[in-house]
């Protein structure tokens, strides 16, 4: 998440793993970790139930604050992000399935 490096079309676009860069989703928007995380409405109902544990918006600025103020406050970004990356890899093996 933090590093934006994944499943990430942009991501996968760079190493040529992919025809675009964009978010299948949202055409002329670049997929890439920090679009992912805090902007893609594939993620909304996530991000959502995310920052109502939270009880406030993330966003890129201060994410990393918010991981690092409690033990409940890490663990919820961690599902939120691992939930995400499992969705993208998921998405990603099967477009690899159907390209073979």
């Amino acid at each position: 998440m933090l590093s934006d490096h994944g499943c990430f079309w942009a991501y996968l676009h760079r190493f040529k793993h992919d025809y675009s860069p964009e978010c299948p989703s949202c055409p002329g928007v670049i997929e890439n970790a920090e679009y992912v995380f805090f902007e893609c409405p594939r993620f909304n109902s996530q991000r959502d139930l995310l920052e109502s544990i939270l009880h406030q918006k993330i966003q890129p600025e201060t994410v990393i604050e918010v991981m690092l103020s409690s033990r409940a406050s890490w663990n919820a970004i961690s599902t939120f992000a691992t939930e995400v990356l499992i969705d993208l890899r998921s998405i990603e093996k099967k477009r690899a399935n159907d390209n073979n």
